[in-house]
């Protein structure tokens, strides 16, 4: 019986030490991320951090835009046809604390995104891009809108907008935003983009505010979800600024903005490119 309990006690130190390492072993692997952490895993440092967009405006003496899209860009509406362009990059210039120069607002009333982007073909309108550092666009509206319209409505009123017919055809014109930023981006590949996204302006018309709202939600999302895998795409909300008392906000027309609209929108543009 001693001989047993003899060769026991070597045995059971031998586990107890086998244990033991294996004990620091295993809580040394669960910290190695803490001690030695893998690239994936390191948190950036201040000098690691993505930069912010924009960031390579901080370099230059001035800011180079130019506008493009539809009516909105144009200024339709506005009765001194400012829009919301000239507004948008004074304000720009003035947080910026340098100029923010207009090279050419080349908005067309009525364009759609199919025609945009064979505007983009042009040498005029390349060049134009290839030499801004920003680019101030609007598109979609005439599209999901005024091309949906039935025969003899007027759009003015909101009658003779056809939900179904808009949201049969956002997908395609979903399709024609994206091959507008894709060119953009091919043209100049540091410029900046500010896209105005839609606003409701059928909102007081009950028949007309909540399928209008579903299709812009699916718009505007997908503008955004374009913008993130860009990266240099600032998308600016606009839904919320035509939602309360919208009639104060809109141009006779009832569709495009006022003079009090637009600085609404130019605003909102300015604060989304700080």
């Amino acid at each position: 019986m001693k001989r047993r309990k003899d060769r026991l006690w070597p045995v059971l130190g031998t586990v107890c030490l086998l244990c033991t390492a294996l004990l620091l072993l295993g809580f040394g692997w669960a910290l190695k991320d803490t001690w030695a952490p893998s690239p994936g895993l390191v948190l950036p440092s201040p000098t690691q951090a993505a930069p912010q967009q924009g960031s390579q405006w901080t370099s230059l003496p001035e800011i180079k835009a130019i506008a493009i899209g539809d009516s909105l860009t144009r200024g339709v509406g506005d009765v001194a046809g400012k829009g919301y362009v000239e507004d948008s990059l004074a304000q720009l210039s003035e947080s910026l604390g340098k100029p923010v120069r207009l090279n050419g607002n080349l908005a067309v009333s009525g364009l759609e995104a199919a025609e945009l982007d064979d505007k983009l073909d042009g040498k005029a309108m390349q060049d134009a891009v290839a030499g801004a550092d920003l680019v101030l666009l609007t598109i979609g509206g005439n599209d999901l809108f005024r091309s949906s319209q039935q025969a003899g409505g007027s759009i003015a009123e909101g009658g003779g907008v056809d939900p179904d017919l808009a949201e049969r055809r956002l997908p395609a014109t979903e399709e024609r935003l994206k091959a507008v930023f894709t060119k953009l981006r091919a043209l100049n590949p540091s410029v900046r983009i500010a896209y105005v996204s839609l606003y409701n302006p059928f909102y007081e018309l009950a028949q007309l505010r909540a399928p209008i709202a579903s299709i812009l939600a699916d718009w505007n999302g997908y503008a955004a979800h374009l913008a993130e895998a860009d990266g240099n795409i600032v998308v600016v909300p606009t839904v919320d600024l035509f939602q309360s008392q919208s009639a104060r906000y809109l141009s006779s027309d009832h569709f495009h903005p006022n003079e009090a609209g637009y600085a609404r929108i130019a605003v909102r543009v300015a604060q989304a490119l700080n």
